[in-house]
């Protein structure tokens, strides 16, 4: 009997919403917490900002009573699990830029030609765009791989016709983009 007393006296009630009874808490546990934190993260400063920010949420919800013993667990799991999101978190960093330095260039590479790559298509639509209307119908009915006889048959034209818009939208397109292809190919 003596035993479960004691432990009712240990396990006191808190209100956290009273600013004194929090600020008393905050100064209880800082120490220890820190402590406890560089266990894990040999980073003082980022240590005190975890534990900052958990008593920052603590402070927002306000709870009015809580046991003791269950907020000390509560503010040791919290700042644990913050130190292991941090690492976590810091590591994905920290593989990003040995990736980024290691291959910055070959990164920087990428992107130039993902811009040669949008410039291009951007030339393409756009001269694409120029042909007749019946032209570019037939022309893009032969780019989605539609056999000559089977667009004849769609636009009730002749295959020939169907030969004489294929070529020249060919060459038109060689014509027009000829000295754009050959200025971005001249990148490689």
């Amino acid at each position: 009997m003596e035993i479960k007393s004691s432990v009712k006296q240990k396990d006191q009630w808190i209100n956290l919403s009273d600013i004194n009874v929090f600020q008393q808490q905050y100064k209880q546990n800082f120490r220890s917490l820190k402590y406890f934190g560089l266990q894990y993260l040999p980073n003082e400063e980022a240590v005190s900002d975890l534990i900052q920010d958990i008593w920052l949420k603590i402070w927002e919800r306000r709870e009015k009573h809580i046991s003791e013993a269950a907020f000390k667990h509560y503010l040791f799991q919290s700042l644990y699990r913050s130190i292991l999101n941090y690492i976590k978190h810091d590591k994905i960093v920290k593989e990003y830029s040995e990736t980024t330095l290691n291959n910055g260039e070959v990164i920087e590479q990428e992107i130039t030609y993902k811009i040669i790559e949008s410039e291009i298509y951007q030339a393409v639509n756009q001269v694409f765009e120029e042909l007749p209307a019946s032209c570019r119908r037939v022309y893009a009915a032969s780019l989605n791989g539609k056999s000559q006889k089977e667009i004849a048959e769609e636009f009730y034209i002749s295959i020939n016709t169907v030969k004489k818009h294929i070529n020249n939208a060919n060459h038109y397109m060689k014509k027009r983009l000829k000295d754009f292809l050959l200025f971005f190919l001249s990148f490689r």
